[in-house]
């Protein structure tokens, strides 16, 4: 997707994640701009139950005479709505009604990716992102000094800082030319006395279950709760914080942060608000709202802590030699060997439908496609004793298509473009047993992120090697595999 083919519309909408922050601002107002040389007139808006009132936002917005608008609706006559650092029906982001949308975001993908989606996990900020499309544009920035600060501060409040700066376009963006000054007064106007005593109070007012700290705030800014987030989760006894306060007689606003590879702050805020309200973020940080009492979220914390079985791959006895054996039906799958997508030794994201797994490309290491657009890796010894390659072009009617992104260029590949069909030898062969319990699995292949199943999907492992354990979906299992005699 290119801007340039946005530009097509004549009426566009952009808009920008309830509770806004810099980055969402500074991406809108960029893209604004650029829409404006074109000779097309936008309109930036946002939705959710509060209008901005964060001192430091509020200045940049007046700084650079950003036209942000607070609505419940777009106009009727809109060709076009860009959501700018969320997703289309995501849970940040409300819900409006149009004839055409498409997507330009930085996190983990939501919805399912298409022609009208840009989203690219590996970078820092959505900021960096829009810079990268406009600059393929052949924007001049030197000569609209005003976007170059959007885009610099953005980056700037994204990265904690410039502190965590991870992709190299981060980093060029981070020298692009911009007003100290202003960049100055603005890190220095975060928070108000009022706030700082709120943060203070919050501080103080400490609920600790287990290793997950809740501390209750007053009523104020999602964005001081961020903050008060940002500062607790420094505290070395702690691997979650959720900072919340209550919201009238609506329910409570939640901020989330993790540092524990066992806890995904975007997994634990959607389990917290589950059928209540709507929880998302990214594997560190997150948000939410539920409409419930301080009790409820208190008793759902309780009930996470729980509520999953934490498998690690070579290390957790599965007690899987006694389960069931089951042989994949003959029903052809899709393949890809990694170097024929991407060079060898290059870091990729594979991004499936339990999650993103991140490895190498290698002559050793293919992706296997299942029936349902489901993708994991395979080491090609194992796939060539349990596979038979077929000499034809793989096809796929899955709704979702899998995706493969080279973690410093952000190339992002279709899997299909490259894939061939297989099927399974006689002798492919699994132990598995249907899991009762929520279970996050720890697999070889990435052992900082896990895969999530619920009751009815199975934990399965090749017979030949079962502590490389793994989890597949309760329908897929069914509709792939056939128990045999053991």
């Amino acid at each position: 997707m290119t801007l340039q083919e946005l530009a097509q519309n004549k009426n566009i909408v952009l808009q920008c994640h309830d509770i806004p922050d810099a980055d969402t601002v500074g991406a809108a107002f960029a893209l604004q701009q650029f829409f404006k040389s074109k000779e097309i007139e936008t309109q930036i808006v946002y939705g959710g139950r509060a209008p901005i009132t964060k001192p430091s936002l509020l200045m940049l917005i007046d700084a650079l005479d950003i036209k942000i608008d607070f609505v419940k609706e777009i106009p009727a006559n809109t060709d076009l709505l860009i959501t700018v650092d969320c997703q289309y029906g995501a849970g940040n982001v409300q819900k409006f009604e149009c004839k055409n949308w498409a997507v330009i975001d930085h996190h983990r993908a939501e919805i399912t990716e298409g022609n009208n989606t840009e989203i690219r996990p590996t970078l820092a900020s959505c900021a960096t992102l829009v810079w990268d499309l406009m600059q393929k544009e052949n924007y001049d920035f030197a000569a609209n000094p005003l976007v170059a600060d959007a885009l610099y501060y953005g980056l700037f409040t994204d990265t904690n800082g410039l502190a965590e700066l991870r992709h190299p376009l981060d980093r060029d963006l981070a020298d692009i030319p911009h007003n100290k000054a202003l960049i100055k007064r603005l890190k220095n106007a975060t928070i108000t006395l009022p706030e700082l005593k709120i943060i203070s109070n919050a501080l103080g007012n400490e609920n600790s279950i287990g290793r997950i700290g809740l501390f209750k705030a007053e009523p104020c800014d999602p964005n001081i709760l961020g903050f008060t987030s940002d500062v607790v989760m420094q505290v070395n006894s702690l691997d979650c914080v959720i900072v919340y306060c209550t919201v009238g007689d609506m329910g409570q606003k939640l901020s989330v942060r993790s540092c524990s590879r066992e806890i995904m702050a975007s997994e634990i805020a959607g389990f917290v608000c589950a059928g209540k309200g709507s929880g998302g973020g990214n594997i560190e940080k997150a948000g939410g709202f539920i409409k419930e009492s301080e009790s409820y979220l208190i008793a759902k914390v309780k009930e996470y802590t729980t509520a999953y079985d934490l498998i690690y791959a070579g290390e957790t006895a599965t007690n899987l030699e006694t389960e069931k054996r089951y042989r994949k039906k003959p029903i052809p799958v899709g393949f890809v060997k990694t170097t024929d997508m991407f060079a060898s030794g290059s870091a990729l994201t594979v991004r499936t439908l339990e999650g993103d797994i991140d490895l190498k490309a290698s002559e050793d290491i293919y992706i296997m496609i299942g029936i349902e657009g489901e993708v994991y890796p395979i080491l090609k010894h194992k796939f060539n004793k349990n596979y038979t390659i077929l000499d034809t072009k793989y096809e796929s009617k899955a709704e979702y298509i899998p995706t493969v992104i080279d973690r410093i260029s952000g190339d992002k590949r279709n899997i299909l473009s490259y894939a061939h069909f297989c099927t399974p030898k006689d002798d492919k062969i699994v132990k598995a047993r249907q899991i009762s319990k929520l279970t996050k699995v720890f697999s070889y292949w990435d052992t900082e992120k896990y895969f999530s199943g619920k009751p009815g999907d199975y934990l399965a492992a090749n017979e030949s090697d079962l502590a490389d354990c793994y989890i597949i979906n309760g329908k897929i299992f069914v509709d792939s595999y056939e128990e045999i005699a053991s």
